[in-house]
């Protein structure tokens, strides 16, 4: 079986992100930056339902934020049937300030249960929150405190990927792969960013950075994995074969 991990970034073209989910064509897709409602994304489309219909998909779609009809966040689709879903906030946003904060946006989890043949497994994915230059804050540490009280309730048939906006070193990395294994690539490959990115006073216009990651139980044997390379989006998918 296939999963692939991708942030496939809001302001793609969704017939840009389907052309590599139609050429990938993995059994499970985690994608981050999923939109509807939005008129500055795809002219408003429904992501989630389109992405789904267009590749005869079950889905489950986990907003992190619903504003006027605008909604933004996660989703896991699924080859298979999703036979029931959970998700919950990882950070709670303070109160809104007048000038745009992407450390201090609500951050989601979303869990699907799979059925698969004779069996069931647990999908879970997060686009957690923006630091400058990936650091570790305090605010970082107690979303990745929240997101652990989850994982570590998981001891098989399992498997976790997501945006985790932190590079190896930092601690949200560290503690999660103390609980879960990694499936590779190796870390030191990049993930981001493969477009011109800039905000307060940080500028970055190379592949210089890994962001990207999946994780699993030990019970899950990762036959291969791998870093795709496209244009497509300003994060690299990953793909993972178990």
């Amino acid at each position: 079986m296939k999963l692939l991990q991708w942030n496939i970034w809001n302001r793609e073209d969704v017939e840009n992100t389907l052309k590599l989910l139609r050429e990938v064509d993995a059994d499970i897709l985690c994608l981050q930056e999923l939109t509807a409602g939005d008129s500055e994304s795809n002219n408003g489309a429904d992501l989630p339902a389109r992405i789904a219909a267009e590749l005869g998909l079950n889905y489950v779609f986990a907003p992190a934020s619903d504003e006027a009809g605008k909604k933004y966040g996660d989703g896991i689709f699924s080859r298979f049937p999703i036979i029931s879903s959970v998700s919950s906030c990882i950070q709670d946003p303070p109160p809104r300030e007048k000038e745009e904060d992407y450390s201090s946006e609500c951050r989601v989890y979303v869990e699907a249960s799979i059925q698969l043949e004779d069996d069931v497994l647990n999908v879970g994915t997060s686009h957690m929150s923006y630091t400058d230059r990936f650091g570790t804050t305090e605010a970082k540490i107690a979303e990745t405190n929240k997101l652990l009280e989850t994982l570590k309730q998981k001891k098989e048939r399992f498997i976790f990927a997501g945006d985790l906006n932190a590079t190896p070193d930092t601690y949200t990395v560290t503690e999660i792969s103390k609980v879960l294994t990694h499936c590779g690539p190796n870390m030191s490959e990049k993930t981001w960013t493969t477009k011109p990115f800039a905000y307060k006073g940080f500028e970055e216009t190379q592949l210089n950075w890994r962001l990207d990651y999946c994780f699993a139980t030990p019970d899950i044997t990762i036959t291969s994995s791998k870093i795709i390379q496209t244009d497509y989006s300003d994060h690299l998918p990953v793909l993972i074969e178990f």
